[in-house]
């Protein structure tokens, strides 16, 4: 979901639903908490009702990236801007820590250092927020904003979007990030897109796995062969399970430990599987190298299978 709920306050509007709250809303104290238990409602049934359905899809929220301010909840950040709380009855915190979504997508569309709403305080925020729960936390960035005119002037730096990434690394709750939108990432404005994937993107990465959707255990796949060519090396990878979706393939010098880490240092290429045998080209091998491979199958959640045996080339 995006982060329209009830409507944004549009000065001399107003949301004509008093009607219904006369009809319905009884034995509430004011019409704003009303209308933050039908949002409430809204979540945790539509949560509960995909999971009856289709227990592996992820529901996910994209809310405004300010829940409350401080200065009106002591639980709030330390901003002053928009609240989606009390401005669209959006009450974001609480689906976190009730865990009525599988991950959350807060739009902190702000540079670091804005006073009103500052992206180094409202990351710490968020982190602290989803830490101790299920709820995956991926940061919204606003790469729209990257040299549009009449931005402040830390959007035509083009290093905003790295310093976003590089800050996230000190927050153990922030599991990845979602740029909006994919348009301005690929037209690269100033090189932004350049810059943060030289500095964040060059390896390739697996979605975070959530362990509390239900998942089988896989069996390890094959590589069947590899072969040496101009082109590099060619892997025939093969699965012995069918419900995989994809593979990623590991690399490693001979003589190397062929451990997988979480870093990604070895992990040099994720690709969907085409049925019982995939293909896989390593055009970054170097002749004079020789190597060991491991593959790994995926499913659709991203859960991972035990390695192949290696095989060498």
């Amino acid at each position: 979901f995006d982060d329209y709920f009830y409507p944004y306050p549009v000065a001399a509007q107003d949301f004509a639903d008093d009607t219904t709250f006369a009809e319905h809303g009884a034995g509430w104290a004011s019409k704003a908490d009303w209308r933050r238990n039908n949002i409430d409602l809204l979540i945790q049934e539509m949560g509960q009702r995909i999971k009856e359905v289709k227990p592996w899809v992820k529901f996910g929220v994209s809310p405004f990236g300010i829940w409350r301010n401080k200065a009106a909840d002591p639980l709030g950040s330390d901003t002053n801007g928009t609240q989606s709380y009390d401005a669209n009855f959006a009450d974001t915190r609480k689906w976190v820590i009730q865990e009525w979504i599988d991950y959350i997508v807060p739009q902190i569309y702000w540079h670091i250092g804005l006073a009103v709403a500052d992206y180094a305080k409202l990351v710490p925020w968020w982190n602290e927020v989803a830490t101790g729960t299920r709820v995956h936390l991926y940061v919204g960035q606003a790469n729209y904003k990257v040299a549009l005119a009449g931005q402040p002037a830390a959007w035509f730096d083009p290093i905003e979007i790295s310093k976003h990434l590089t800050f996230n690394h000190d927050y153990p709750a922030v599991l990845g990030d979602v740029h909006f939108r994919a348009k301005i990432v690929i037209a690269d404005p100033i090189g932004s897109s350049t810059k943060f994937v030289a500095d964040h993107y060059a390896k390739p990465a697996l979605v975070p796995r959530m362990p509390h959707l239900p998942s089988s255990p896989m069996l390890f796949p094959i590589i069947k062969k590899a072969h040496r060519s101009s082109a590099g090396v060619e892997l025939t990878i093969r699965s012995l399970w069918g419900e995989i979706t994809s593979y990623a393939v590991y690399r490693f010098k001979l003589g190397e430990e062929p451990c997988l880490s979480d870093d990604a240092r070895n992990l040099i290429g994720i690709l969907r599987s085409t049925g019982r045998e995939t293909t896989f080209l390593d055009n970054t091998a170097v002749p004079e190298e020789r190597y060991v491979y491991l593959a790994t199958a995926l499913d659709r959640l991203s859960n991972e299978s035990p390695p192949s045996p290696p095989r060498f080339a």
